[in-house]
């Protein structure tokens, strides 16, 4: 099937890969409660962008909401992943526009309860730190579907900018 997309500005979506100091990759596994064929996935915490907030906020906002981990902004470095995607969830199909940030802390620390939107509570299964050496290519599903591919490079300092993707 082919996909025309809409007409852009697509949605602004940050996310934050947060690593803490044992080298795990804080983490969100997710399903569609909407559509049980599309199966479990892990995802690094994130989402959209407001008007007024620049990408560091949106990402450190959304890690507190969906996770309840507060991650202080001056640990967030620059833009080091980027990428457009399609995906289907909660009976839509969604364009979103890309940009990942990496946090690297110490002791994952404070904690609050997450604030998640009726909509995201729903498709949270749990929220983990998983060992960076357990997210392997071809173990799982992740979204983006490129991050064990590319968390090597990110963690290595690259910037990694990708194609259109589109995820299911």
């Amino acid at each position: 099937m082919l996909l025309r997309p809409p007409p852009r500005p697509w949605r602004l979506s940050s996310r934050l890969l947060v690593l803490d100091a044992a080298e795990q990759l804080l983490l969100i596994r997710a399903h569609d409660p909407y559509d049980a064929e599309v199966g479990e996935w892990w995802e690094i915490p994130g989402g959209g962008v407001e008007p007024g907030e620049d990408t560091v906020a949106a990402a450190v906002r959304e890690t507190a909401e969906e996770t309840g981990y507060l991650v202080d902004r001056r640990q967030v470095g620059p833009p080091c992943w980027t990428g457009e995607t399609t995906y289907r969830w909660a009976r839509r199909r969604r364009w979103a526009s890309l940009v990942m940030h990496l946090a690297r802390i110490g002791d994952p620390g404070r904690r609050q309860v997450p604030l998640r939107m009726a909509e995201k509570q729903s498709s949270l299964i749990d929220v983990c730190w998983v060992p960076i050496e357990m997210i392997v290519p071809g173990r799982a599903r992740y979204f983006p579907a490129s991050l064990p591919t590319d968390l090597p490079r990110l963690l290595a300092g690259e910037r990694v900018d990708t194609d259109f993707a589109v995820w299911s």
